[in-house]
């Protein structure tokens, strides 16, 4: 007797624990889908959704409909509804969104917060004449004309890195002093499409030699292809135009026709290659649901009636087309690198928008040419030309921007 008594003490405490498990995990799964524990309505299980609120950087206050209600990074369990959310942070632009959560789902807010008052540090220091960014945003290009010391005039390199092993590189480097007949304030540059060569080109005689950042610039090393030029620049064009198509591959076809690829301005593609900012070259429809989208689909306002002449951004993994801008307003733009966020120039402002047409912001605004406007590889800075004060030479400075 004693053992069978012994015998069902175990089985029962062993039902028990199983019990135990099985109840706890059915709690918590439910709880990981947004059910609450309504005391209100007799005890009831309630359906909610969850906002997961991040942000960079962190510990920013977190508003749900004006009421502060806790800090990032954190989860809030709301009931399914539309609500006005504000994350803020002392010394950063707020980020505003209007949000409607589900029930069972999450929804993640990502805030990039971009600093109020943004940090102007000079790259340059003796001028800098028609820089040009390269196409892998690495390398920046430009001529010096007006140094104290003669030797010091002539073509620089800037490479773009925030490696601190490497920090030296972001120091301007010459790479040819003005040699005998060759000003290089003078001349034009355009990257090759592998960042690896660059076509000079003077501006007065047409001149265009080829340099190659492989080699020392050297009188000797230079070589004249001005009869040459077209069949360089025809080789490059088209090799941009096979990058853009192998990018356009990645498109619905719904969407192709609709993208205007007769420059690499028109059309690029976010850092993780999941959103494309485009220019519509024509009217046209987005059809709804070209891919079966996923349950925490964006619930921002969508334009899926194309106007030619806008700028969109299509999510290729959500299904979603959102308008940025018509190119009348939209200057000049290009993706924030690791973000999700545009920038583009208007009316001599620096701003920013997020993919989804939300929180337009202005960074910067003031004197700069709205031409020589560029990411640093790294998205917390944007490098611009500009000049502190009228007479004075324009230098590249890096605005600090988050």
């Amino acid at each position: 007797m004693t053992n069978a008594s012994s015998s069902k003490k175990s089985i029962l405490i062993i039902s028990l624990v199983l019990l135990f498990i099985s109840g706890s995990t059915y709690f918590i799964s439910i709880y990981a889908k947004g059910y609450q524990i309504n005391f209100k309505q007799g005890a009831s299980l309630q359906a909610t959704g969850i906002f997961s609120a991040t942000s960079k950087p962190k510990a920013a206050s977190v508003y749900v409909n004006d009421r502060l209600i806790t800090a990032t990074d954190d989860t809030i369990n709301l009931s399914p509804d539309t609500y006005s959310i504000k994350i803020a942070k002392d010394g950063f632009l707020p980020w505003q969104k209007t949000v409607q959560v589900k029930k069972e789902l999450v929804y993640q807010s990502d805030a990039q917060l971009y600093r109020s008052a943004p940090d102007l540090k000079p790259i340059t220091l003796t001028g800098a004449i028609n820089p040009v960014i390269s196409p892998d945003s690495t390398k920046i290009v430009y001529s010096v004309a007006s140094a104290s010391a003669a030797k010091d005039n002539g073509l620089y390199l800037i490479e773009l890195t925030d490696n601190s092993i490497l920090v030296n590189k972001n120091t301007p480097k010459q790479i040819s002093p003005d040699l005998p007949n060759i000003d290089w304030s003078k001349f034009n540059f355009v990257f090759s499409p592998n960042s690896r060569q660059i076509l000079a080109t003077n501006k007065n005689t047409n001149i265009s030699y080829l340099l190659s950042l492989d080699t020392p610039v050297t009188q000797k090393t230079l070589l004249d292809v001005t009869l040459r030029l077209a069949l360089i620049q025809e080789d490059w064009n088209n090799q941009n135009q096979q990058l853009i198509a192998s990018k356009i591959e990645l498109l619905p076809k719904e969407l192709k026709d609709l993208v205007s690829t007769d420059s690499a301005k028109n059309v690029s593609f976010s850092s993780a290659d999941d959103k494309i900012l485009y220019l519509a070259k024509k009217d046209s429809t987005v059809p709804s649901n070209i891919i079966t989208p996923p349950p925490a689909q964006s619930t921002q306002s969508q334009s899926r009636d194309i106007k030619k002449g806008n700028y969109y951004v299509y999510d290729i993994k959500d299904d979603t087309n959102f308008l940025i801008g018509s190119a009348d307003k939209i200057y000049n733009s290009f993706w924030l690198p690791y973000s999700s966020s545009v920038i583009f120039m208007n009316d001599q402002k620096i701003k920013v928008i997020e993919y989804d047409g939300t929180n337009e912001q202005t960074l910067f605004a003031g004197n700069f040419n709205k031409d020589s406007v560029y990411p640093w590889s790294d998205g917390n800075k944007i490098i611009t030309l500009t000049s502190p004060y009228a007479g004075s030479p324009e230098n590249l400075y890096a605005i600090v921007i988050r």
